[in-house]
């Protein structure tokens, strides 16, 4: 009997029993660390576990909607599931994790290209291959229909001097650390030994970079820097686009384009375009400047800041 491959369009991936659209990869596994026991006279007796069992789950997103994973850098954590071979008339299979905490997540914008999410996962307790309705199953609701693919165009950057110099490339990456609380007391097969409580060390940090063609943008000299510091406002906004009419009068934006509320209108429309990402900062850190040149290019400059939330 020929086995069968599991292509992508024979894949749905849920996370918090939503389907999750765009994606553009997704990868997930564990390793077991462990260490050697010797004795003297046998050498190598048995191996131990050396460390907390943990597996990650990662993926890239093209941005097609208002993302809701930016909204778990919180305490609680997420179920996620893979389901492949859904062609397979309910023999799907399914691999899947119960307690997953988002450890890292990145908005990366560039010229000629689609916005896309890196989005990282911490696992904690069960991560492998389930069965179709089983407790790694947390398949729900079928992905969100209603989409709309935005491009650079969509992006706006604020920034000192943005008015006349071009920024080509943007990226904002969060990094949530967590940490895993275990007590000494017997372990069951019903908890799988997973911690007993997983803290979020705060303040969440936050990285901007950002590429920009020099015009009349000035750098900041290193030894100011040092001595006062350079904060400036940074500000990143990605917008599906403002809202045209057509030549009937009716609104082109629509059920096909965007996610309406029960008056059927644009949720985040406020007549300039429906929000997809918003960020802004008043005290955005420069911590690095790096200018490059070259033959067949133009003058550029590379910009770092830093800034930090703590908890609300």
């Amino acid at each position: 009997m020929p086995n069968n491959a599991s292509p992508s369009y024979e894949q749905i991936f849920y996370l918090g029993g939503t389907g999750v659209s765009g994606i553009r990869n997704l990868s997930a596994g564990y390793s077991v660390g462990q260490k050697q026991i010797k004795a003297l006279g046998a050498g190598f007796t048995q191996e131990v576990i050396s460390e907390p069992l943990r597996g990650d789950m990662s993926m890239t997103r093209d941005m097609l909607y208002q993302d809701p994973v930016l909204g778990l850098t919180g305490e609680a954590p997420i179920s996620g599931t893979l389901l492949y071979g859904v062609e397979l008339d309910g023999a799907e299979k399914v691999y899947g994790f119960n307690t997953g905490y988002l450890t890292s997540y990145s908005i990366n914008c560039n010229v000629q290209d689609v916005p896309t999410i890196e989005s990282t996962f911490a696992v904690f307790g069960q991560l492998g291959s389930g069965v179709r309705e089983g407790e790694l199953d947390y398949s729900g609701v079928a992905p969100l229909q209603n989409l709309g693919v935005v491009n650079h165009e969509s992006v706006f950057l604020t920034f000192n001097g943005s008015g006349t110099n071009r920024a080509v490339s943007a990226s904002q990456t969060y990094n949530i650390n967590r940490v895993p609380i275990y007590t000494l007391d017997q372990k069951t097969s019903e908890i799988y030994y997973a911690p007993s409580e997983v803290l979020t060390e705060y303040p969440i940090d936050i990285t901007t970079n950002l590429t920009i063609e020099m015009d009349d943008y000035e750098t900041a000299n290193m030894i100011d820097n040092i001595r006062s510091g350079n904060y400036q406002t940074l500000g990143v906004e990605i917008r599906l686009g403002a809202k045209a009419e057509t030549l009937d009068g009716h609104a082109v934006v629509g059920d096909k384009l965007c996610l309406q509320d029960n008056n059927g209108d644009c949720l985040g429309d406020d007549g300039d375009g429906i929000t997809r990402y918003e960020f802004l900062s008043t005290t955005g850190h420069l911590v690095s400047e790096s200018i490059e040149s070259s033959v067949d290019g133009v003058l550029s400059v590379n910009l770092e800041f830093k800034d930090y939330y703590n908890k609300d």
